[in-house]
């Protein structure tokens, strides 16, 4: 299997263009790498890029159901303070990613805590909790499943 140096997107053997990110793949550019070490940064720092947005959101999404639950209903404190504990731990674990990559595939696949979270928020935490939820889904858990054979291949480096 062939991976895009530039993004790491999975690639075709007759690939002229990455699906990814659209960098050309030519004659010079064919060390598309098998054994996807090198330039793995490019894909660790977008996760973890991703990872601290999801958190900022989280945070602003938090702080508006306390305040919601401050003056509206005190059912929203419960949810805006789970939602911004998981709002700093997402940031902390997007500095600690860069350092230890093992296990991303293995946090990032599994759907019952997102989906549980999805509920919760659209349950007790209204509409404004499902944007968050939207970005994990489509920001960083599709990332990470499109990218699995690369975030796979950390842990086995790493063993």
């Amino acid at each position: 299997m062939k991976y895009c140096t530039h993004c790491g997107k999975e690639l075709f053997d007759e690939a002229v263009l990455c699906p990814g990110c659209g960098c050309a793949v030519d004659g010079q550019n064919k060390h598309i790498f098998n054994n996807p070490s090198g330039d793995g940064t490019a894909l660790l720092n977008t996760l973890s890029q991703r990872l601290n947005t999801n958190g900022i959101i989280w945070l602003v999404i938090g702080i508006l159901q306390i305040l919601g639950g401050i003056f509206i209903n005190w059912f929203l404190l419960i949810v805006g303070v789970l939602n911004v504990v998981s709002s700093v731990q997402d940031m902390k674990y997007s500095k600690t990613l860069l350092e230890n990559s093992t296990g991303i595939v293995a946090k990032f696949e599994p759907l019952t805590g997102p989906i549980i979270t999805l509920v919760y928020n659209l349950v007790i935490g209204g509409v404004i909790g499902v944007v968050g939820s939207i970005y994990y889904f489509f920001a960083i858990r599709n990332y990470v499943m499109e990218n699995k054979q690369f975030f796979a291949s950390l842990d086995a480096e790493n063993s």
